[in-house]
């Protein structure tokens, strides 16, 4: 159903509403867009503001976060357990962090021929001691040979006479 002049007074709009009416759907009319034109500026606005997302890994922020967690994780590690606690930060200073470095282990060995005041003196430990329930074994386990009775066993020798 469209809005003519001739429908809008049939149904009672006062004429000057009408051509308030009137105006305003040929206003609309003139910015109307077919829907393919539309698509196109879709499609164009879509390739205009398409950017590749960066790589959060590559970031300095992620970088530098990477390699605290990595000093962390060495320093809560077996290698680092010679290493004292104050020349910890200076000592992972002096190992190569590059992508392909040798295991810090190795490279701990070797700083720690030409700074060994910065490293715990390597001593054997302890051994734990065991504990120990009850007293002590001893002997051997029976052989199920000689005593023939329970009297011989328990030294209950009859008397004779």
């Amino acid at each position: 159903m469209a809005f003519t002049r001739k429908f809008l007074t049939e149904h009672g709009v006062p004429e000057d509403q009408v051509d308030a009416i009137m105006a305003e759907r040929n206003r609309t009319l003139q910015d109307y867009i077919p829907k393919a034109d539309v698509q196109a500026q879709i499609d164009a606005a879509v390739q205009a503001a398409h950017v590749e997302p960066e790589d959060p890994t590559k970031s300095e922020a992620y970088l530098k976060l990477a390699a605290k967690a990595a000093k962390l994780e060495a320093f809560g590690g077996t290698e680092f357990a010679s290493v004292k606690v104050p020349y910890r930060d200076i000592i992972w200073e002096k190992l190569d962090h590059a992508e392909k470095h040798k295991p810090y282990a190795e490279q701990l060995t070797e700083l720690q021929s030409s700074l060994p005041d910065l490293f715990i003196a390597a001593e054997k430990p302890e051994e734990p001691q065991k504990p120990q329930f009850g007293a002590p074994t001893g002997g051997t386990m029976p052989k199920g040979e000689g005593l023939a009775s329970f009297g011989d066993a328990w030294g209950f020798v009859p008397k004779k006479g």
